[in-house]
This record gives C-alpha cells, sequence and structure tokens, in this order.
C-alpha cells in the first residue's frame, strides 16, 4: 500500500460514487422487465388513498394520510417547560371518544387500528413493483452469500445459528458464557468448574444432534467435543441434589480445567467476533483499517456497560465517554458517532426523580459534545432504552438542545414502541424550533420487547408501549422510515438499523430504487458489528454499530443480540434455516379486515400470535381482570397528583372508650345464626358487592394511595402498590367464593343416594389488622370473611383507623348490608393517631376475650398472636364459647442467598428491593444476606453506592423519596436500640444511606455479623434471634462450599421462622440445595423476596410465621365457612327412580 490514510480518506468520494453508479445501473437492469407496469414519480409524489383498496398505490390520489393518532403536541412558540407531557400516557391510552380502555378486545382492537394506519401511511409512499423486485433479488444474494462454502466454514456464524436460543443447547452454552465470563476473581476455581458441571451436565442437553453432514467443519467438531465432555461430567438427577465439589477425583478436576480453558478461548472468539475491541484504542484502530479497506463503511462507537446503579459508577461511566470522544475525534474519521445511554450517567434515572435527573443529565451528556462543526463533524447519538423512560429523555435532548446548543445531536428511535411515529414529529418541530442544531435519528426495530411486556403487565398497564407482533414493529419501521425520508431536510442524515434484506429493498423503493437520490439526503444503513455480514447492502452507505468493551462487558449486549436476531421471526434466523419462502415477506400487503365491534371500525386481525394477552391486566385470562396501575411514570402525574385531595371516609368507627362501649355490637354479634337455605344467595350477593368495590377503589386510587401516604407515611410507588394489591383480593375473593362456595358440592355415594357439601357462615368474624399494610391486607381479611357471609368486625392498628373506615366506606357504597361490617377502634392516645404503642390495644383485647367470635384473622408479631391463641382457648375453657379459629400471618427472619455466579447488579437491586422498600417495614422484607466470600467484596460496593443513591426523607409527599420514616418514633427507637446491640456483640457497618435519623426517620443500615475472615457464619447467626421490623440486613459469609452453605441454612431453619426466602445463582446446584434446605412459605429465584402477588404468589407461612392457609390461594376462603353434609335416600318414596330410567 503506497498511499496514505488521508490520501485514502480524499478518495472515498470518488469510489462511492463508482459504487452507486454500478448499483443505479444494476437497479435500471433489473427493473427493466417490469418498466411498463409503473408510472415515474417523483419521491413520495403520490400518495394512497385507503378508501379506494381496489386501485395501485401508484395510480391513487393523493390526499392526507391520516396520522397514527391525534397527539397534542406543543407549539414551536410555547417555550420549554419541563413537566409538561410531550405525548398521551403510554400505559393508559383511551380509545375513541376518549372511552378508557377496559377489555382485551378493545385493546387488541385499538393496537390494529393504530398499526393499520401506519400501514397504509407506509404503503403509500412506496412503490410496491419495485419492493418486490428488490426484495426477492436482495434475498437471493444474501442467502447465497451466507451459505456459501467459505462463509459455511471459515466464519462463526453458522455455529451462532445452529447453538441459537431455540435449543436447549444454545440456551446452556450462552447462559454458561455469561456466567462465567462474569465470575468474580476472588471466586477461586470451584465457581468456574461448578458452572461448567451444572449446565452442561443437565439431562435434556444432546449436543450430538445438531452433528450433520451438511453442516460446517465447525459445528460438527464442536458437536463432537461439547458431546464429549459432557459424557464425563457427573449426571444430574431431576429432583435429586447435585454434586459434590469434594467428591471430584483427579480426572474430573483435570477435564474441569480444560473445559474451562476452551470455554475462555471460545469466548475470546466470541469477543473478536461482536465487539470493535476492549478498549476505545483498539477499537479506533481496527475501524479505521475497515474503512480503509471499504470506503462505503463508517462506524458508531458504544462504550459497553450496565446502568449507573450508583454515583461513582456514573462519574465513570461520564469519563469514559469523555475519553472516548476525544479519542474518536483524534483517530480521523469521517462522520464518526458514539452512542451515550442516558441511564449509564445517572443512578435516578427515572420519571419520580425528574427535577434531580434532568438538570444533571443535560450537564453530563452537554459536555461531551464538540464545539466546532463540519462535514466530518463527530456527532454524539442519545441511545433508546426503556419506554418508561422515553419521556425524559426526550427532556434532557430538548433541554441540551435549548440550553447549550449543539451543533449537532443523534437520537435513536426504536419502531417496535408504540409512540415511535409521535417522537419522530417531536424530533421535526425541535429541530423547527432550534434550527442552529442539526437532529439527526437513528430508526431501530427496538431490544427490549420481551422486557416491556413484563413490565407493562407488573404495573397493571391498559395497553402494551410497544407492538406485540413481530409484523406490526416492522409496519411501523417502514412507516417511520418514510416519515424520514419525507423530512430529511428537517431531520438531516436519517440512519436506517436492519439487517433484514426485504426491509432495505422496502426503504429504497420509497425513493423508486433511486441510489443518489438516497446518498444525496445524507442516508445510510446500518448493522451490528459481527451481524449482518452476508448481505452487502448493494454498495450503498452503511455504518457499523460498534461496541467497544472488555469480555466482562460483552455478555449483556450479546446475549440481549442473540435473542433478538436468534428468535424464529428474525430475519437473520430464517437465513440460517435456509426459508427462502420467509425471506421476502410484504408487510405492507393489504389484507382482509374484520370488523371490529368493540371500536366499530375495520381492523386485521394478526396472524400469528405472540403468545401474550391483548391486554397487560388479562394475564388471567377470562377469570378476571389484575389491578389497573396509576401511570406516574407520565410527566404530567405530578401535577394531577398534587391537585387530587386524600380520600376522607364518612363511615365513623365505633370507639372503645370502656368495656360497655360494644356492648350492644357483642350483642348483636351473639344473635347470628347461620341460614343454610340463603347462604348460597348470601355468598353470590356479597360476590357481587366485592367486584363493584374493587371498581370504586380502582376508579379513586390516587385518592386512596394518597390517604394512605397520610396516614401511614408511605412512599408513593409503595401506596399505589397497596391499592392495587386491595383490588386483586377483592375480585380474586369474589371468584374463588362463586366458584367454590356459592354452588352445593355433589359428593360420590351409592345408588339411591344424595350427598351434597353445603358451605355456610361460620360465624362473626375478627380481623385484626397490621399498620404496614393498613388497606391491602386488612381488605383482604376482611374481604374473604365477608364474602363468605360472616358479620366482620375490624379491628385496625391505632396508627392507621382511617384506611379501615375507607374499607367499609367502599363496601357500603358497592352495597354491603348494613351492620355486616363495623370497625372498632381505640380511644385516643396521647402519642396522637400515628405511634400509638405497639400490643397496647385495649379494644383488641377485650374483643377477643369477648367470646363472641368463631374466628380472627391476625396479621403481626408472632407474640402477639400467640397472646391471641391464648384468650381464644381461655374463651373456649371458661365461657364455654365456641372453638374460635385463629387465621394468623406473622413475620420472619426472612433469608436471601447470592453466591458468587450470580450477577453483582442484579443481586444488588434484589438486595436493596427487598431490605430497604417500605422502610424494611414488610412481613417479607430480607432480614439476612447469606453471601459467598468471592464476591462479597463487589457486592458490598454495590449495595453501599445504591444506598447512598437513594433519597431517605421525612417528607413522603417529595415524589423522589424511595425511604419514608417508621410508623412511629417508638418503632424507630427499637431498631436504633437493635444496632446498637449488634456493634456490642462484634457486628460491624458495612453500609447505610447518607443523613441523620431524625424521630421516626430511621436510615437503611447493612451489617456483617462474621466481619472477620474465617470466622464462623453460624456464630454470627447468634447475634439475631427475632425479627426486627425496620431496614436493618444482616450479612454472613460462607466460604463458597456448598457444605458450609447447608450448614448456614440449617442454622436459620433452627431460627423457627419460615415465611420468605430467595436465592440468586446462576448455578443449578446452588439453586437446588437452597431451594430444597431452606424451610420458608414463599421462595424466590433470582429476584427479590417482596411483593407476592394475589393469586399468582399466595403469601403466608408456617412455624414462627403463621398458621393458616397462604392468602390470596384458591383454599383461602375454607377457613371463614363452616361445612354441612346433607344426605337424602332418594329411594324413600317407592323406589329407585334413577337407576330404573337407566336400566334397559
Amino acid at each position: 500500500r503506497t498511499h496514505t490514510r488521508m490520501e485514502t480518506m480524499r478518495r472515498l468520494p470518488r469510489y462511492r460514487t463508482v459504487v452507486r453508479r454500478e448499483f443505479t445501473t444494476w437497479i435500471r437492469d433489473t427493473l427493466a422487465p417490469i418498466a411498463p407496469a409503473r408510472s415515474g414519480r417523483a419521491l413520495h409524489a403520490k400518495v394512497a388513498d385507503p378508501s379506494k383498496s381496489n386501485v395501485e398505490p401508484n395510480e391513487r390520489p393523493a390526499p392526507d394520510v391520516p396520522s397514527p393518532r391525534t397527539w397534542r403536541l406543543r407549539r414551536p412558540d410555547s417555550g420549554w417547560r419541563e413537566h409538561e407531557a410531550k405525548s398521551a400516557s403510554f400505559r393508559h391510552p383511551v380509545g375513541p371518544g376518549g372511552v378508557p380502555i377496559t377489555t382485551g378486545a378493545a385493546a387488541a382492537a385499538l393496537e390494529a387500528a393504530e398499526n393499520e394506519r401506519l400501514r397504509v401511511r407506509a404503503a403509500a409512499r412506496r412503490d410496491s413493483a419495485i419492493a418486490e423486485k428488490l426484495g426477492e433479488e436482495f434475498s437471493t444474494r444474501t442467502m447465497r452469500s451466507f451459505h456459501s462454502p467459505l462463509r459455511k466454514h471459515l466464519t462463526l456464524d453458522p455455529l451462532i445459528s445452529e447453538y441459537s436460543v431455540d435449543s436447549p443447547e444454545g440456551v446452556a452454552l450462552m447462559q454458561l458464557a455469561e456466567a462465567l465470563i462474569r465470575t468474580p476473581k476472588e471466586a477461586g476455581r470451584y465457581m468456574p468448574a461448578r458452572l461448567i458441571r451444572d449446565m452442561l451436565g443437565a439431562g435434556n442437553l444432546d449436543f450430538l444432534s445438531h452433528f450433520g453432514g451438511d453442516k460446517s467443519l465447525l459445528i460438527n467438531a464442536s458437536s463432537v467435543a461439547l458431546s464429549t465432555v459432557r459424557g464425563i461430567l457427573p449426571k444430574h438427577v431431576p429432583g435429586g441434589d447435585f454434586f459434590d465439589e469434594s467428591t471430584r477425583g483427579l480426572a474430573g478436576k483435570g477435564s474441569d480445567a480444560v473445559l474451562e480453558v476452551g470455554v475462555t478461548r471460545a469466548l475470546g472468539l466470541m469477543a473478536r467476533k461482536f465487539t470493535m475491541g476492549a478498549n476505545i484504542e483498539a477499537a479506533a484502530r481496527r475501524a479505521m483499517r475497515a474503512e480503509t479497506y471499504n470506503p462505503q463503511r463508517s462506524h458508531s462507537f458504544d462504550m459497553l456497560g450496565e446502568g449507573a446503579r450508583t454515583y461513582e459508577d456514573s462519574a465513570r461511566y461520564l469519563a469514559s465517554y469523555a475519553h472516548a470522544a476525544e479519542a474518536i475525534q483524534a483517530a480521523g474519521f469521517s462522520s464518526p458517532q458514539m452512542s451515550v445511554k442516558l441511564s449509564s450517567l445517572s443512578p435516578r434515572f427515572d420519571e419520580l426523580s425528574r427535577r434531580e435527573c434532568v438538570p444533571d443529565l443535560s450537564s453530563k451528556l452537554g459536555s461531551l459534545f464538540p464545539i466546532a462543526d463540519g462535514p466530518n463533524a463527530f456527532t454524539v447519538f442519545v441511545d433508546a432504552e426503556e419506554q418508561n423512560r422515553l419521556e425524559l429523555t426526550l427532556s434532557v435532548v430538548e433541554n441540551v438542545i435549548r440550553e447549550r446548543a449543539p451543533p449537532r445531536i443523534g437520537v435513536v428511535v426504536q419502531a417496535y414502541g408504540r409512540r415511535a411515529m409521535e417522537t419522530l414529529e417531536y424530533l421535526r418541530e425541535l429541530a423547527v424550533r432550534y434550527p442552529e442544531t442539526k437532529i439527526s435519528v437513528r430508526l431501530v426495530k427496538g431490544a427490549y420487547w420481551d422486557a416491556e411486556i413484563k413490565q407493562a403487565q407488573l404495573l397493571g398497564a391498559d395497553s402494551y408501549p410497544v407492538w406485540t407482533e413481530k409484523r406490526q414493529t416492522d409496519v411501523s419501521y417502514l412507516a417511520c422510515a418514510s416519515f424520514l425520508l419525507e423530512n430529511s431536510h428537517t431531520l438531516p442524515a436519517p440512519a436506517f438499523a436492519t439487517h433484514n434484506a426485504r426491509t432495505v429493498a422496502d426503504i429504497l423503493s420509497m425513493v423508486d430504487g433511486d441510489a443518489d437520490e438516497f446518498t444525496r439526503r445524507g442516508c445510510e444503513f446500518q448493522r451490528l458489528h459481527g451481524m449482518g455480514e452476508s448481505f452487502d447492502y448493494c454498495g450503498l452507505p452503511v455504518r457499523v454499530y460498534s461496541p467497544v468493551g472488555a469480555p466482562n462487558d460483552l455478555l449483556a449486549y450479546l446475549v440481549r443480540r442473540l435473542l433478538e436476531n436468534g428468535a424464529n421471526s428474525s430475519f437473520l434466523k430464517r437465513l440460517a434455516q435456509g426459508r427462502d419462502d420467509l425471506m421476502n415477506v410484504d408487510v405492507l400487503c393489504e389484507r382482509e379486515p374484520e370488523v371490529s365491534t368493540v371500536i366499530g371500525t375495520p381492523v386485521v386481525v394478526a396472524e400469528e400470535s405472540s403468545g401474550v394477552p391483548a391486554m397487560p391486566r388479562n394475564i388471567y385470562g377470562d377469570t378476571r381482570l389484575s389491578a389497573r396501575g396509576v401511570d406516574f411514570e407520565y410527566p404530567n402525574f405530578p401535577a394531577a397528583f398534587a391537585a387530587q385531595k386524600a380520600y376522607s371516609p364518612a363511615f365513623k368507627p365505633l370507639v372503645c372508650t370502656g368495656e360497655d362501649s360494644f356492648a350492644e355490637l357483642t350483642a348483636r354479634l351473639g344473635t347470628f345464626r347461620p341460614n343454610t337455605a340463603k347462604a348460597s344467595d348470601t355468598i353470590r350477593s356479597r360476590a357481587v358487592v366485592l367486584r363493584k368495590a374493587a371498581d370504586i377503589v380502582e376508579r379513586d386510587s390516587v385518592a386512596m394511595s394518597k390517604m394512605i401516604m397520610e396516614e401511614a407515611g408511605k412512599t408513593l410507588v409503595d401506596a399505589v402498590n397497596e391499592v392495587r394489591e386491595l383490588v386483586d383480593f377483592f375480585r380474586f375473593y369474589a371468584n374463588q367464593a362463586e366458584t367454590h362456595l356459592a354452588e352445593p358440592k355433589r359428593l360420590r355415594t351409592v345408588t339411591g343416594e344424595s350427598c351434597l357439601l353445603q358451605a355456610q357462615p361460620r360465624g362473626p368474624w375478627l380481623c385484626v389488622g397490621p399498620f404496614n399494610f393498613p388497606f391491602a391486607i386488612v381488605g383482604g381479611l376482611a374481604s374473604s370473611a365477608f364474602v363468605a357471609g360472616n358479620p366482620v368486625v375490624i379491628k385496625p392498628h391505632p396508627s392507621t383507623p382511617r384506611c379501615a373506615a375507607a374499607l367499609v366506606d367502599v363496601l357500603l357504597e358497592a352495597g354491603a348490608p348494613e351492620g355486616s361490617l363495623q370497625v372498632v377502634v381505640d380511644g385516643p392516645s396521647p402519642e396522637g393517631s400515628r405511634g400509638a404503642r405497639e400490643g397496647q390495644s385495649d379494644a383488641g383485647a377485650a374483643l377477643v376475650s369477648s367470646g363472641e367470635f368463631a374466628g380472627v384473622s391476625f396479621v403481626g408479631s408472632t407474640r402477639t398472636a400467640a397472646k391471641i391463641n391464648q384468650a381464644l382457648a381461655l374463651n373456649s375453657v371458661e365461657k364455654r364459647a365456641p372453638l374460635a379459629r385463629l387465621v394468623a400471618e406473622t413475620g420472619g427472619l426472612n433469608v436471601l442467598v447470592a453466591d458468587s455466579s450470580a450477577l453483582p447488579e442484579q443481586v444488588c437491586d434484589a438486595v436493596l428491593a427487598s431490605f430497604a422498600q417500605s422502610a424494611g417495614q414488610r412481613c417479607s422484607s430480607a432480614r439476612i444476606l447469606v453471601v459467598d466470600n468471592g464476591c462479597k467484596n463487589e457486592l458490598t460496593r454495590m449495595i453501599q453506592g445504591g444506598l447512598s443513591a437513594m433519597r431517605v426523607s421525612k417528607n413522603n409527599f417529595d415524589l423522589s423519596t424511595d425511604v419514608g420514616p417508621l410508623i412511629s418514633e417508638i418503632a424507630a427507637d427499637k431498631a436504633r436500640a437493635h444496632c446498637d446491640a449488634l456493634e456490642s456483640g462484634g457486628a460491624k457497618m458495612l453500609a447505610r444511606t447518607i443523613g441523620e435519623d431524625d424521630g421516626a426517620l430511621f436510615h437503611p443500615r447493612v451489617y456483617d455479623l462474621n466481619p472477620q475472615p474465617g470466622s464462623d457464619p453460624v456464630a454470627g447467626l447468634n447475634l439475631l434471634e427475632d425479627e426486627v421490623f425496620a431496614p436493618v440486613l444482616h450479612v454472613v459469609t460462607y466460604d463458597g462450599s456448598q457444605a458450609e452453605l447447608e450448614r448456614v441454612i440449617e442454622a436459620v431453619n433452627r431460627k423457627g421462622y419460615a415465611l420468605t426466602g430467595g436465592v440468586m445463582t446462576r448455578c443449578e446446584s446452588t439453586k437446588a440445595l437452597v431451594t430444597n434446605k431452606l424451610d420458608c412459605g414463599n421462595f424466590y429465584i433470582n429476584r427479590d423476596v417482596v411483593g407476592a402477588v394475589v393469586e399468582s404468589q399466595p403469601f403466608g407461612g408456617h412455624g414462627l410465621s403463621g398458621n393458616g392457609v397462604k392468602a390470596g390461594s384458591e383454599g383461602y376462603l375454607e377457613q371463614f365457612i363452616a361445612h354441612k353434609v346433607i344426605c337424602e335416600d332418594t329411594t324413600a318414596a317407592g323406589g329407585n327412580v334413577e337407576l330404573m330410567r337407566t336400566t334397559t
């Protein structure tokens, strides 16, 4: 090579011109056979009229094409207002006429109608004949290239396609690679060996099934090698324990070492293929060589990494971006780009922290932009992330443009988001308002579809924020592409990221296949580094999205890419499978619509189902809707919340001022007699009441949440979740009562006899509720007894009487009979409403001792539950009262186990949510963290950083508050006394939030119970005997061996509690050990241990943690009824008539 790099760069325009001319000639020759069927047209000159479905698109007149929605966007002269939403609520949209979406059919119809409008828009702006011809040619060329002998035998593509995520072997290898590369060095040799044996020793793996004569040499060699290695691994017996390291001989350990080396080298190959370099200097050198070799190629760099959990993380990522920006600009690239993830620059990148994060992120992002502009200027692209951060991202982008006026900025738009077109319109508006900044768009399809679907279901949304079918996403992508081509003068240099040859054909058909027109507008295609290489994009400008990072940063990115491109519906997967019939599919072709009776307009029913419910709240099928959430991620929510008054109940509780204050109540309860004849009607009518009450609570959810915040000191998120849990209780128990209690059950018996099992009310029921969930738990206790037909008396905690009164208010409004529900509260306390002394309820003790109740439901401390149990027994002995039933749910020393195979970021998130959420005042809150010594240091650092980023405040009405005060100063004093005792016993504080305690405000703390290296973790557990109802986490460290882990679990079990537990691990053997050995009622794997969901995760423990059936389970209502068996001899009238009828 005789010329320099700069000489090469000067020749690039000439090279590109030659390629474009060759491509233009090829297009003309390819399209010549169809020329007579086409009419010449300028770009987008003719637009389809959807009312004329029998007319070809290029023959239609040009009316205005309808937008996907009617969006209320700000005008250019309206100025910047930080808290103004840029779109409608994406979680709770409305249908035509402003009607809320309340059914799956309505949600599906709305989605189909929106997508059909996008399809019409895209189809009107392309030439279908050109698209079909180009798609056929592109697909053929791509298929031929991918399956060529050179690529088949000398590249990794066939191997990656063979071991994709739709095979158990591919999943196992992907999980093994991700786990091995993130295992800390401190874990030693035991963890890599354990991971290899766990994952490759699974019984369902058959690597030889991937062997074949027509497959590449690399596939066949890998399949034989993996099968051989698996043959010497210990086999996992389903349901049994996994291997023990101590039983491995020298041969076994030697095979582990060989396999570990092999996997490590394979990961090196993967890193080389899918990342441009381990650092920006190496990546820049490699990219420059690639651009020199292929002048049509350019690069966009992405610094790999997770979202920031701590302020230290965000500072590190910002420094990495700044260094990369400097290195990229110094390298001499032509129009280089760099992607920035805003979530990596702040640990508080969420809507509730908008006031803090928008200026912070604007300042950090603004510091990365170059001062000067030019033809080869450096562009910073703001990467796309989760849909709930879209509004926040646009606010940051707008603020940067408004305050710093960078010469150019890029924004990534995800077409799978249903607000993608709206986002483009908003960016166009910004470009018009701030012409000094060039705004470019990179259009992608989207990479977090599965997470978005799950999140919408978890949050009780009425609609998904993303399209639920792949075809709909493809339609949206093409509609957005047409918008960008139309507006390339306002949003210059649009980039279309795709590996799909047919998508390329559709986009080119929107410019009549004119390559010069495409490049003149500054357009380009983009692909991922290491993927899509078999399609050359016919010499058009292509930018390679180039990840930069060490191998341990690669896997999170790689797994997402493999999941995305390895799905059966992806173009690359169909390419690898040789599916010629699926390569050139026209997603814009018009399909026969079906008339929807829901919204009254024709919609197209999806041909392929993604398997998700049509509406996020339809996860229980036709039985019931899950509770509707509150869209507090909507920027307009804070203003609406401030204007909403807290719910004020009209119901007046009965105040206990002495022994005679509720004599009338107990006398009335004593007259209750169950009526078998009316039992079924009573249950049905009360089920109707519960459903109506659920609708009322859902309607007033914000007012109810505000009431809980005022009385119980909860944060907004916790209060909203509690309201939703109550709604789920009401609907679930209503269904259960109608299904299992209302109708008599016919029992099997001999002929000539009828035996029925009839449910009837057990009798008056007392519900003694806690302060930590004064609405949901108390409502669950009361509604279950109520729907069974019993008279119910609620005794709330002295701190939260309003919530109990509100429950009765709602049930009466829904039609509950007068006198069927009552609330009894204690007399005035010198300490006021909040903060009354626990365990000193005169009203509760008097009610329990009255002997008038057939049962008591209680949630609270183990000690109080034992006292109630004792009092009920004394009632039977001393007052000849009925043997009353106690349904008790108490606390627990809940344990979360984490070994060194678990992803530290995931463990940190789970730990913080498990022990600090709700100020640690959940029955299910984690109290003990059992951690592998191999990951303790890194995990402790992350937890400390996460706690430092938390906002702890007495002002729980500040929506950015993460942790509010405890229920009372007395509770906080108990927590502080416990911490003093821990420190006196030798425990060491590892981490805590920033700030000082103040009265009821108690800062979350983490203590190490065995801080000395090599000290006994079981001895450390001796410092902890009883539950402390506060955000205090107790850490015990074990040496990483499964034998010591089992010993620690046995010590925890001896404490006697059995409520919740969990494990964070990617080792099947660790998961099996903890799952089988830890005694608890609810067990969670690789997630936090709080937030049990009605019906999905019935909640409750045993031992010292409770004695009843799990709340929210199918058998729960059986505790509140008595069964009557009605047996009749049907032959008493003179013969067995039924038997005679069946005799021939």
